[in-house]
C-alpha cells in the first residue's frame, strides 16, 4: 500500500509542473487563489527535496538490488527499507561513460599492434629461413659426396674431409653461432667478429657503429673464420682477379666489405670457394647464399658500384647448369649493365677520391667487355652502344693514375679488341648479307681485313706491355678465328684451294689459341682459375681444326698440317682434363675435354683406341694428368651439319689440293654460334648417321635458346643439381 506522499512524489515526477487542475490532495477549494498557492508551494518544496533521489527506475541502490521500488514515509528522504536495514539510501546514478579515445591514442595503439605483428612475422620468417638453410646444407652435402663418388676422372679430385658438418644457432654475431664446428676449427665466430670489428674501426673510425650488425649468412652458417676469409680473398685476388680484373685489392678488403657490402663479400667468398681445398664442401652452399643475396638485393632495389660488381662476377663465374632455364647469367649480366647505366658509370666520376673514380671507370669498362663478349658468343645484339665514348677513348686509361692496377692494361686492350669486333659485326650485319653478297660484297676480303686489324692491334699492345701478355694474345687470336671462320664458310661456297689466304690465316689463328693455352697459361698454374669464356675460346679453336679433318676438307690440308692438328688438339684435351686444370668431372674444362675427345674420335677414327697419343711430346709432362682419362662413347657428341647437298650432280671429281665451288649453302657451319649450340643441343647417342645429326641453323639464335645447355646433362655425373 503506497502512502499519499509517495504517490505525490511519483505524480510530480511525471506531470507538468504548471498543471493546476490535477491532484488537489489538500482540500483546496475551486476558485480560491490563496488555497491554490499553499498546496502548490508545499508540493513544490517536497518535490524539490526528493528530486535528487528519484531516478527513472524509482529505486535506490539497495532497493534496486532487491528489484523493488523505494517506499518513502512522508517527509523522509530515506526509503523505508534502507531505514529498516540501516542502509545508506543512495540514489542510483547513470554510469559515467568512458571517454572516446583521441586520434593520438588510436595511432599509438595501431603502431604498437604493427610492431607486435612485425615481431611475429620476423619470428616466422626466421623459422622458414632456418629450414631453408638446413635444406641447403643437406643438399650441399649430398652434392659434394655425389661429386666425389662419381667423378669421371678417376677420383683424382676427391677430397676427404674428416666430417661435413655445418650447423648453426644463436642470434648475435658476438655469440657462438654454431653448436658444433668441423674438425680443425680452433677459432670461434665470436673471435672472428671481434677481429674484424677492431680492424674495421681502425680503417673507418669509431663513427661507424657495427656493434649491432650481423655478419653475412655465409659467415654465420658456413663456419668461416677470419683465417678462412683472408685465404679466400687472397685466392681471389691472386688467381681469379687477373682473368677478370674488376676489383681493387686496396678498396675491396674483407675488413670493409663484410660490413659495408655483404653482397659483394658473399660473391667473392663463393667464387673463391670453388678453389679452396681446405673446405671443398663449401662451394655448393656458398653459391646458394650468393644467389639468395642477389635475389634480395634485386628486390630491395639498392644500387651501388659494389652491387654492380657483384652481379658481374656472378655472371662471369657462374656454375654451369644442366638446363638452359636454370642458367641466369644473362639475367645477372643485364642487371649489372642496367645498374651501371643508372649509376652513371659511363660518365665522368662525381666528386670522389681518385681511387674510387678509377674503380667506377674499371667497372664500366668491364661491363662493356662482358656485353661485347656475350653478344659475340651468342650472336645477340649488345646492350651498350658500340660507340661508347669512354670505351672508345680508353686506350691510355691504364696509365692515367698511380692507382691503376697492373692488369688494367689487359682491360684496355680487351676494350679496343671488342670495339674492332663491334665494327666487324656492324659491317657484315647491315641489311641482308645474302643480298649484299649478290651485290658484290666480298665477305672474305672483309674478314681478312678485320683479321689484319686485330693482328695490328695485338702487336701494338704487345709493344706497350710485353711482360705478361698471354691472356690478351689468346683473346685476340680467338677473335681473329671468329672473323676468319665466317670468311672461310663463305669462301667454301665458291671453292677453296690449299693456298687460300683465309684458310691459312684461320688455321694459324686457331693453332695460336691452343699454343698460348697449352704452352703459356698452363705452366703458370693460372688456367684452372679462368672464366668459362676462356675455355670456350680454346675449345672453339680446337673444334674448328678438328672439323677440317673431315673427309670433304682433307684435300685442303697437307699431311704435315693434319698431323700437327691432331697433335695439338690431343695435347689440349689432356691439358683440359688434367688435375692441374679441372677441379672435378663437372668443371668446365673437363666437360670441353670430353667434347673434343668425342669430336676427335668421330673425325679421326684411328684415335678411338688411342685418343691421347703423345706423338713425341716432350713439352707436356704426361705425369701431370694423373693416369688414364675416361673417354665417353665416340658418337655421343657431334658438330651439326646443315641439311643441304654437298655439290651439284656431276661435280664429284675434285683436285687433290682444293674443293670445288658449291652452288648451294656450305654443308658446314663454322661460326661460333653454331659451336655454342653444338655443345648444348640434344643429340642421339646411338650409332652415328650423318643424316641423323643434320640440322638447319637458319633463323634467329633466340629461337634456339631453349635447347641451350640441355646436352650438358650427358657430360655430367649424377651429382648434378636438379
Amino acid at each position: 500500500m503506497k502512502t499519499e506522499g509517495a504517490s505525490d512524489a511519483l505524480n510530480a515526477s511525471i506531470s507538468p509542473v504548471n498543471d493546476t487542475t490535477l491532484f488537489h490532495f489538500f482540500g483546496r477549494e475551486h476558485g480560491s487563489d490563496e488555497s491554490d498557492e499553499q498546496p502548490q508551494e508545499a508540493e513544490s518544496s517536497r518535490r524539490s527535496s526528493r528530486v535528487p533521489f528519484n531516478k527513472a527506475s524509482g529505486a535506490c541502490v539497495h532497493c534496486k538490488s532487491l528489484k523493488v521500488r523505494c517506499e518513502f514515509s512522508p517527509g523522509e528522504t530515506t526509503c523505508q527499507r534502507c531505514q529498516a536495514g540501516s542502509y545508506e539510501c543512495i540514489p542510483r546514478t547513470r554510469k559515467k561513460r568512458k571517454p572516446a579515445p583521441t586520434h593520438e591514442d588510436l595511432q599509438t595503439r595501431a603502431i604498437n599492434q604493427d610492431c607486435q605483428i612485425q615481431a611475429l612475422l620476423q619470428q616466422f620468417d626466421k623459422l622458414k629461413a632456418d629450414n631453408r638453410i638446413r635444406d641447403r646444407m643437406s643438399r650441399a652435402h649430398l652434392e659434394y659426396l655425389a661429386g666425389n663418388r662419381t667423378s669421371d676422372l678417376g677420383g683424382r679430385y676427391a677430397h676427404h674431409p674428416d666430417r661435413f658438418e655445418l650447423s648453426f644457432g644463436g642470434d648475435s654475431p658476438t655469440e657462438h653461432l654454431f653448436q658444433s664446428f668441423p674438425p680443425g676449427r680452433t677459432q670461434s665466430l665470436q673471435r672472428c667478429f671481434l677481429i674484424f670489428k677492431s680492424e674495421f674501426n681502425q680503417v673507418h673510425g669509431q663513427k661507424h657503429d657495427i656493434s649491432h650488425t650481423t655478419p653475412p649468412d655465409i659467415v654465420k652458417y658456413c663456419s668461416l673464420t677470419s683465417d678462412d676469409i683472408r685465404a679466400l680473398f687472397n685466392l681471389f685476388f691472386e688467381r681469379i682477379n687477373p682473368f677478370f680484373s674488376i676489383l681493387d685489392p686496396e678498396l675491396h678488403t674483407p675488413q670493409s666489405l663484410i660490413w659495408t657490402s655483404p653482397f659483394l663479400f658473399t660473391v667473392i667468398c663463393a667464387t673463391a670457394s670453388r678453389y679452396y681445398h681446405l673446405q671443398p664442401e663449401l662451394y655448393y652452399l656458398a653459391q646458394d647464399f650468393a644467389r639468395d643475396v642477389a635475389g634480395k638485393s634485386l628486390v630491395d632495389g639498392t644500387k651501388s658500384v659494389d652491387i654492380c660488381q657483384a652481379y658481374l662476377l656472378m655472371a662471369v663465374y657462374a656454375a654451369p647448369r644442366k638446363k638452359w632455364e636454370e642458367d641466369r647469367r644473362w639475367l645477372l649480366m643485364g642487371v649489372a649493365i642496367r645498374m651501371a647505366l643508372e649509376l652513371g658509370l659511363n660518365k665522368p666520376a662525381p666528386q670522389c677520391g681518385e681511387r674510387e673514380a678509377m674503380n667506377r671507370t674499371r667497372t664500366w669498362l668491364n661491363c662493356f667487355c662482358v656485353d661485347g663478349s656475350h653478344s659475340i658468343q651468342f650472336g645477340k645484339i649488345p646492350m651498350l652502344s658500340l660507340d661508347d665514348h669512354m670505351a672508345v677513348h680508353s686506350e691510355g686509361w691504364y696509365k692515367a693514375s698511380r692507382h691503376n692496377l697492373p692488369f688494367d692494361v689487359h682491360l684496355c686492350a680487351y676494350v679496343q679488341i671488342i670495339v674492332i669486333m663491334a665494327q666487324w659485326r656492324k659491317r657484315i650485319g647491315e641489311g641482308s648479307l645474302r643480298q649484299r653478297i649478290r651485290d658484290d660484297f666480298d665477305v672474305v676480303s672483309a674478314a681478312i681485313e678485320t683479321e689484319e686489324h686485330l693482328d695490328r692491334e695485338l702487336r701494338l699492345w704487345v709493344s706497350r706491355y710485353d711482360e705478361e701478355y698471354s691472356y690478351n694474345r689468346k683473346i685476340t687470336a680467338y677473335l681473329r678465328l671468329v672473323v676468319l671462320a665466317v670468311g672461310f664458310q663463305h669462301a667454301a661456297k665458291s671453292g677453296l684451294s690449299r693456298d687460300s689466304e683465309v684458310l691459312t690465316r684461320s688455321i694459324d689463328a686457331a693453332r695460336s689459341v691452343i699454343q698460348i693455352t697449352v704452352e703459356r697459361l698452363y705452366p703458370t698454374g693460372h688456367l684452372r682459375y679462368a672464366m668459362e669464356a676462356n675455355f670456350v675460346y680454346v675449345s672453339f679453336a680446337a673444334a674448328y681444326l678438328v672439323n677440317l679433318l673431315r673427309a670433304k676438307f682433307l684435300p685442303l690440308l697437307s699431311q704435315e698440317v693434319q698431323e700437327e692438328i691432331i697433335y695439338s688438339v690431343n695435347k689440349l684435351i689432356r691439358v683440359l682434363a688434367s688435375d692441374k686444370v679441372a677441379l672435378d668431372g663437372r668443371h668446365t674444362p673437363a666437360l670441353y675435354s670430353r667434347f673434343l675427345a668425342n669430336l676427335m674420335a668421330r673425325n679421326v677414327p684411328h684415335l678411338r683406341t688411342q685418343p691421347y697419343a703423345e706423338s713425341g711430346d716432350h713439352n707436356l709432362d704426361s705425369s701431370s694428368f694423373g693416369g688414364d682419362l675416361h673417354v665417353p662413347p665416340p658418337n655421343e657428341f657431334s658438330w651439326p651439319d646443315i641439311r643441304y647437298s654437298e655439290s651439284p650432280p656431276g661435280a664429284n671429281v675434285e683436285p687433290v689440293d682444293s674443293i670445288p665451288r658449291r652452288t648451294r649453302e656450305a654443308d658446314m657451319d663454322f661460326s661460333l654460334d653454331n659451336f655454342v649450340r653444338a655443345v648444348s643441343q640434344d643429340v642421339p647417342t646411338t650409332t652415328y648417321d650423318t643424316d641423323a645429326f643434320t640440322s638447319s641453323w637458319g633463323g634467329s639464335w633466340a629461337t634456339q635458346e631453349s635447347a641451350l645447355y640441355n646436352n650438358w646433362s650427358q657430360f655430367s655425373s649424377p651429382g648434378w643439381r636438379h
